[in-house]
């Protein structure tokens, strides 16, 4: 099965095989499903806000890589409804909680999906844990470990 792995900072759209983000950490995986169009978009966020409108890399920051991500969706002729799948936000050792960037990284995410009317089908955020997350084009099964 052909695999399509999403790096830090990076937006990746695929319609076959499976998407993957893998060692997802302080920072925030953000997968977007088309069951009716089999395609997905992966996005791998590190930073919650950028000050700019138009950053350079506008898949590091949470308030504009889900505008961003949904925009190579619609490249391709897809439109809601999507599954949402969220995973990250880690804190690091010896940093609390709900101080960590990690905390404000996914709360941008979910705001800028809220923004969208976009709703989370599959969260796992915060803990400690690095995690992983797949989409199995053409099962839309998508999978957080």
């Amino acid at each position: 099965m052909a695999e399509t792995s999403v790096k830090i900072m990076q937006c990746a759209v695929t319609s076959t095989g499976l998407l993957k983000i893998d060692r997802i950490g302080v920072g925030v995986g953000v997968i977007l499903y088309s069951n009716l169009h089999k395609t997905g978009v992966g996005v791998h966020i590190l930073a919650p806000h950028s000050s700019t409108p138009t950053p350079e890399n506008p898949a590091k920051y949470a308030n504009t890589a889900i505008p961003y991500a949904l925009d190579q969706l619609e490249k391709r002729g897809v439109k809601p409804p999507l599954s949402i799948a969220v995973a990250g936000g880690a804190a690091m050792l010896g940093v609390s909680p709900e101080t960590s960037m990690g905390t404000k990284v996914v709360a941008a995410a979910k705001d800028a999906l809220t923004k969208a009317h976009l709703n989370i089908k599959l969260d796992q955020t915060g803990g400690r844990e690095i995690r992983s997350m797949t989409l199995d084009i053409e099962t839309g099964e998508m999978k957080i470990m």
